[in-house]
């Protein structure tokens, strides 16, 4: 593996970003290039004594729907530089400028790598730190928004090292780009990011959903963990990002029943807008809650986008 990070940083991050970039730098694998990618004009840079690896900061002005999105400059910015050096890259990691990565997360990375095939999506998990703790905690088990455990964490105790998903919904949902590795070159032939929603919410299940729909192979990597740093949420802008952005995904992957077992995809008017799924058995919820449906759904739910 040849491997870029890339780190969109907004305003109010340069704190967690200083130590998220300690922890990155002293990887036991380290990767080829970091791109900080400053998403507007509150975004301060931090010193030039945190970059010992070659480092590109890039300005972009604040994210608006039909603007390229921020990780695709990042990834543009990345092979440039490889090129430039006479080699390529094989892997872009994308990580949140507020998750710090355990010492070992680009090792593991490469090991799955290694058993899966170049051309998968790795994904690593990351758990929310409590206010006030600055450092891993491989204790602790949770999911973004709230979700009660396993969530996620289903997926990365069942699926084993090299195990390669495919046309699996729920795989692709749990692709969260806080701490997830694409082969550059399927990352290229999907499309990107979306630059027609908003960047840091909806973008991340919308190149989920299209990387299941073109069958890009998916694996779990349980070693390659990171902590995000706790942060206050802007649930306003949140929910008026959801109302805009979910109508537009749905328009774009226009799924009505997933698979043989008629399990259906639909919008539902909350949280601002948002997907929920109605199961052949009968369940019907949040797509958040898929992972923990799993776990009890007696038909063993496997979510696949309909032909």
């Amino acid at each position: 593996m040849r491997t870029g990070v890339v780190i969109p940083v907004g305003g109010g991050r340069r704190e967690n970003l200083t130590l998220v970039m300690d922890y990155l730098m002293a990887q036991t694998i380290p990767p080829k290039v970091v791109i900080l990618l400053y998403d507007g004009p509150d975004a301060e840079e931090i010193p030039r004594k945190h970059f010992p690896l070659p480092t590109i900061a890039v300005h972009t002005t604040k994210h608006q729907p039909g603007m390229e999105q921020p990780r695709n400059v990042g990834v543009r910015v990345a092979t440039e530089w490889a090129a430039q050096e006479g080699t390529d890259l094989t892997h872009i990691w994308f990580l949140d400028s507020d998750c710090i990565p355990n010492r070992s997360a680009m090792a593991y990375y490469e090991q799955a790598a290694a058993l899966a095939g170049p051309d998968v999506i790795l994904v690593g998990p990351y758990d929310w730190l409590p206010p006030g703790k600055r450092e891993p905690d491989p204790e602790l088990r949770n999911d973004p928004d709230g979700i009660p455990p396993p969530g996620r964490w289903g997926r990365f105790d069942s699926v084993e090292p090299g195990e390669v998903l495919r046309e699996d919904l729920a795989a692709g949902l749990a692709c969260f780009s806080g701490n997830l590795v694409w082969p550059v070159g399927e990352f290229e032939r999907v499309g990107g990011f979306w630059r027609d929603i908003h960047h840091g919410r909806c973008e991340d299940g919308e190149l989920g959903l299209r990387a299941v729909a073109m069958g890009v192979g998916i694996t779990f990597v349980r070693g390659a963990r990171a902590w995000h740093l706790w942060h206050e949420r802007n649930i306003e802008w949140i929910l008026r990002t959801n109302a805009i952005d979910v109508p537009k995904i749905q328009e774009r992957h226009p799924w009505r029943e997933l698979g043989q077992g008629g399990q259906e995809l639909f919008v539902v008017e909350e949280d601002g807008k948002r997907f929920n799924l109605r199961c052949a058995c009968g369940w019907e919820g949040n797509t958040a809650l898929i992972w923990n449906h799993e776990q009890d759904c007696p038909n063993g739910i496997t979510l696949k986008p309909g032909k």
